[in-house]
């Protein structure tokens, strides 16, 4: 750099443009001033890496800078800046050689105030709150025996121990599942929704516990996250919010099924107690056994009349009936016909009778006879000749004869 001065005061210089801009990083590294600098400024175009660094525009009303936050300095962040954040960020200035940029290296970074944080808070509150996850109506109702209880919450510190104390004092044979997660910083936001997305997917976990305990609201951030809400608001399980003190209000306590005060005041309302759930037990087994008592005695007095209308309409006794139907029936008929039989009988001998009456062999036992002439019947002497032979039929038997004379009558017609 010496030798360049020199070179430069005696003469033009030629000079690489990788020369040049490593000339000027050096002279930005060197410079006190450009060494320990607070930037203000609001945020925008933010992209997050995969290396994990973060790049993004620091500007004010009439000028913006590149800026890098390394991934090293972007895990010691409380809360994950956002676009369109206030922020007073720390750092110096540097030159990117290769594309000759000069960059501000941000080392570490703070909102500039919580009025920022608020207003971001009540933006996605409000979006929301549009969207209805916040809605009475989604509510669950916590299942009163659980199988497991997941809790979403730091492996270290008074939370998990407060819950699993109060489950252990309420019933010791609760089953308690830890999915442990960050609770805060960069990353935290995405363990939390993963550990969510987990435990839901396990079919033994009956509800769950995201928790942590108190800290400001850039401590508390990760549960104002618009991913972690939506992730509380969408789970399948019903979920119990207890992030921080009572006075501390996030959005996942406003889209959980039911906002505890405390992460201790959640296990409250997630454990029953083990005295009360046996005695309840004890009770529900009495009302069974004695719904059960009714109902044997019930079907007892049902199947008592199955068997009394059973008994009256047995197919032994209903074929008997029968039976007995048949034959009176069948007594009846017989006498009926014995009846039609007597009187056809009766009919046919007054027929019979009177046609006998009629009949012209009647009149031969009162001592008349019928002459015939060649088998045709003589009723008067006019229609027989002298010299005709004829048959005269006795009720005792026939004579034939010759009619040898005639005489007829001319008063009163005599038969021959």
């Amino acid at each position: 750099i010496r030798l360049m001065r020199r070179n430069a005061m005696a003469a033009n210089l030629e000079l690489t443009v990788s020369q040049l801009n490593e000339y000027v990083r050096r002279m930005f590294q060197m410079d006190p001033m450009l060494r320990a600098i607070e930037l203000k400024g609001e945020i925008s175009n933010l992209k997050f890496h995969q290396s994990g660094a973060l790049f993004f525009t620091m500007k004010d009303e009439n000028a913006s800078i590149s800026c890098v936050m390394y991934s090293g300095d972007v895990d010691g962040l409380q809360a994950m800046p956002f676009e369109g954040m206030r922020a007073v960020a720390s750092g110096s200035v540097a030159l990117y050689v290769r594309g000759g940029q000069c960059q501000f290296v941000v080392k570490g970074m703070r909102a500039q105030g919580v009025g920022v944080l608020y207003e971001r808070l009540q933006m996605l509150k409000e979006k929301l709150g549009r969207e209805g996850l916040f809605e009475p109506e989604r509510k669950r109702a916590l299942p009163p025996y659980p199988d497991t209880i997941g809790v979403v919450s730091s492996p270290t510190g008074a939370v998990i121990h407060d819950i699993l104390n109060v489950s252990l004092r309420r019933n010791p044979d609760a089953h308690i599942l830890l999915c442990p997660v960050r609770v805060q910083g960069i990353g935290a936001d995405e363990e939390v929704v993963e550990a969510i997305h987990l435990l839901e997917r396990l079919e033994h976990v009956s509800v769950i516990i995201v928790a942590r305990g108190g800290g400001s609201m850039e401590d508390l951030w990760t549960f104002n996250e618009e991913r972690v809400v939506r992730a509380v608001a969408m789970c399948k399980k019903p979920i119990v919010s207890a992030v921080g003190h009572e006075t501390d209000v996030t959005l996942c306590d406003l889209a959980a099924d039911l906002r505890a005060p405390t992460p201790s005041a959640a296990a409250e309302c997630v454990v029953p107690v083990r005295d009360e759930m046996l005695n309840k037990i004890k009770i529900m087994r009495r009302q069974m056994q004695e719904s059960a008592r009714n109902a044997v005695a019930e079907r007892q007095n049902a199947l008592k009349l199955a068997q009394i209308k059973l008994s009256a309409n047995h197919p032994s006794l209903t074929i008997r009936r029968q039976e007995e139907r048949l034959a009176q029936r069948m007594d009846a008929l017989l006498r009926a016909a014995e009846r039609q039989i007597q009187n056809r009988q009766t009919r046919l001998e007054t027929q019979t009778a009177a046609l006998e009456l009629l009949s012209p062999y009647a009149a031969l036992k009162r001592g008349y006879a019928i002459v015939q002439n060649a088998g045709r019947a003589i009723s008067k002497a006019g229609g027989l000749c002298v010299g005709d032979e004829v048959t005269v039929r006795f009720a005792d038997g026939v004579i034939h004869a010759e009619v040898l004379s005639k005489e007829e009558s001319h008063g009163e017609e005599t038969d021959v």
